[in-house]
């Protein structure tokens, strides 16, 4: 309650012009009521009680003429105010003087004493005004000569005020001390911040703007405060702070940063990167915002510059791609025609070349359909990154019958056995999907030296992820080797040992990640290979 009281007396004489005028007025009402009714009798020094309390009432209402007049600041008003309650403490003091310690005028100087605390905003301010009243009452102390209890009731009274002043001492200056040094510091970090600082009201006008503006843009803070930040945006960027909605209770746009150009006082354009925080009410409701902008302007020249490069990589890709793709598909018909004519080469003189002729038409032969499977896989490989995906449910089930029909004569050539248990369906591009399986099963059957080759394919469901496995008996792979016989050509055998062109496993994973999945693997030498691939 006593804190209320002595925070709305602190805004009356610190925070408003206009609170000065009213207490001018009513401490000049106040001492003239006073002279109305006080005793005109002379005093010690032939002056009336009443002309001393006109002085006091006459000079209020003068201070309050010439604040009205000459519409002086607070800060001169303040010093008027101090000026008048030395006069009127020191008149009270000679009043207690020359009536030897009336009881009327020992509570006017009390009262007036006690109130006179309020207005002195400093420690050195109040602690000079104590001891000037301090003095004069001492002195009184000497020069009285009444032989009544008055004075000696007075000053046990005057005690009891010293030490309403050590409470007010130590429960209002401590506070506004620490008060002072957190706004200190705080208005430190605002001033000499790197960002600019701002205060916004609830409809985006700017109420604060720290001084880094004016190294940033060169506005002077007060140039921009009562404007909207609106208008110093570059227009290609006014729709974002347009489309933050200040009045919009549940404010989307906070504590998420966003980018814009803002125009210096010189005409150029800045690149910022802005957050806006939410402040607590003050006191009549009123909502405040608080923004820290940051200058980006090299670092956004650089990230446009980088997605230039990458538009440009983007475009070079496409390029390199569909040149692959071209030239792949071309040379499959050159490829086709020299393994044709080295084989009727053979067979219409075969008995016209010696042993040695007929083996280098068949290294011909061979590497003429190993370069027509290489470029089949290659194209392949470069169809899975131009294709668009087709999503649609697959029944996995299905999709196992109609490929194990597809590669039937490659399982009876090795005498090898597909087994899977009902397995889950999956959403995605059925032709990959197909295209993954039989690479992973052909090559279990592949690199497999066993008498009877033998896969297993299962299914389990996490969460909302389909994960297969395909189980080989092959010869298994070390585990040194396992994450790079995804990369493309990397063969850990020979082509005499096992043919290929070492793309199957990275046509696999390909497909997998551009099916937004994963794919990996368990195994050990002799022991088979478990693949695993998942998908959401």
């Amino acid at each position: 309650m006593i804190k209320r009281v002595y925070d709305s007396l602190s805004r009356l004489v610190v925070d408003d012009v206009k609170a000065p005028r009213l207490i001018f007025f009513l401490i000049g009402a106040t001492y003239i009521i006073f002279a109305l009714f006080a005793a005109n009798a002379p005093l010690a020094g032939g002056v009336s009680h009443r002309l001393l309390n006109y002085i006091p009432g006459l000079t209020s209402f003068l201070f309050l003429g010439v604040v009205l007049y000459f519409r002086l600041n607070l800060e001169d008003v303040q010093l008027l105010i101090i000026a008048l309650i030395y006069e009127i403490n020191l008149i009270n003091i000679y009043l207690l003087t020359a009536t030897e310690h009336m009881d009327m005028y020992s509570y006017q100087f009390l009262v007036s004493y006690v109130l006179s605390s309020y207005f002195f905003n400093t420690k050195r301010s109040l602690s000079y005004f104590i001891l000037v009243v301090n003095i004069g009452v001492i002195l009184t102390a000497f020069t009285s000569h009444a032989r009544s209890t008055g004075p000696l009731d007075f000053y046990m009274t005057f005690v009891v005020c010293q030490v309403v002043y050590g409470i007010i001492y130590r429960f209002r200056f401590s506070v506004e001390e620490k008060l002072y040094e957190s706004e200190r510091k705080y208005r430190l970090l605002a001033e000499n911040s790197f960002d600019v600082i701002c205060i916004h009201d609830a409809h985006a006008k700017l109420q604060f703007v720290s001084p880094s503006i004016k190294r940033m843009l060169g506005y002077e803070p007060l140039e921009l405060i009562g404007k909207y930040p609106v208008d110093i945006v570059h227009e290609e960027d006014a729709y974002i702070m347009k489309g933050l909605n200040f009045k919009d209770p549940e404010r989307p746009f906070l504590d998420k940063p966003v980018q814009f150009r803002l125009r210096s006082k010189s005409g150029e354009y800045t690149w910022f990167e802005t957050i806006f925080t939410l402040m607590d009410k003050d006191e009549d409701g009123s909502t405040f915002i608080l923004s820290q902008s940051r200058e980006i302007t090299q670092r956004k020249q650089y990230q446009l510059a980088l997605e230039e490069r990458g538009k440009e990589l983007e475009r070079s890709n496409t390029d390199l791609e569909t040149f692959a793709f071209v030239s792949s598909h071309d040379m499959q018909e050159p490829l086709r025609m020299i393994a044709n004519y080295t084989q009727l080469l053979k067979r219409k003189y075969a008995d016209k070349l010696d042993k040695e002729a007929e083996e280098y038409i068949d290294f011909a032969n061979k590497g003429a359909i190993n370069l027509q499977q290489l470029i089949r896989d290659l194209l392949s490989y470069s169809r899975i990154t131009r294709a668009d995906l087709k999503r649609s449910s697959v029944n996995m089930n299905s999709l196992m019958d109609e490929l194990i029909a597809n590669i039937r004569l490659d399982l009876e050539e090795r005498n090898a056995t597909v087994h899977y248990e009902s397995l889950h369906p999956v959403t995605g591009d059925k032709n990959l999907i197909m295209l993954v399986m039989q690479n992973l099963i052909l090559n279990g059957v592949k690199y497999n030296q066993s008498v009877r080759p033998e896969v297993k394919i299962r299914s389990s469901v996490f969460g909302r992820e389909v994960t297969y496995c395909i189980v080989d008996n092959g010869i298994g792979i070390d585990e040194r080797h396992q994450q790079r016989i995804f990369e493309p050509f990397h063969r850990l055998h020979t082509k005499h040992e096992y043919p290929g062109t070492g793309l199957g496993l990275s046509i696999c994973k390909k497909i997998i990640e551009k099916s937004n999945g994963r794919i990996w693997l368990e195994s050990s030498p002799d022991k088979g290979t478990s693949f695993f691939f998942s998908l959401s």
